[in-house]
């Protein structure tokens, strides 16, 4: 079964894809989508990236975006996980998986997830650069 949380740990794919596929039998595409931590930003070195929010905001965010991709698209469930605090180049920071009958409704809603997140939901990331220092990013005064 498909589900929404955030957490401050690595993201088991696996067991959340696992965990999805259980939904039905009916499930004919899944979309993965993984927002992984790059090595660079605006010619800088990232070390990390670090992750606020505010936690009732963002977790209720988090599941009406779920339940209005759901009833939108078509899709026969999903799944949301994002990461907060302290997140490593190469770790995944963001997991979203969508299951339904066709390819077009599963990919459909897996972007609009994405960018409804991006768009609304109150988490916020700073970038450390190995050099030392850092910059909120999309934030104006955080």
């Amino acid at each position: 079964m498909g589900r929404t949380y955030i957490t401050e740990s690595n993201i088991n794919v696996e067991a959340e894809l696992n965990s999805l596929l259980k939904a039905s039998n009916e499930i004919g595409a899944i979309v993965t989508f993984r927002g992984v931590i790059r090595g660079s930003s605006d010619g800088k070195e990232i070390e990390k990236l670090y992750y606020d929010y505010y936690p009732e905001m963002a977790e209720r965010s988090l599941r009406e975006i779920r339940e209005k991709a759901i009833s939108r698209f078509d899709v026969m469930d999903a799944t949301i996980v994002h990461r907060v605090g302290e997140v490593k180049v190469g770790d995944i920071a963001l997991l979203v998986i969508t299951a339904a009958k066709h390819r077009k409704e599963a990919f459909d809603a897996a972007q609009w997830i994405v960018d409804e997140i991006k768009r609304s939901v109150a988490i916020w990331k700073k970038e450390i650069f190995k050099e030392g220092g850092g910059k909120w990013v999309g934030v104006e005064d955080h």
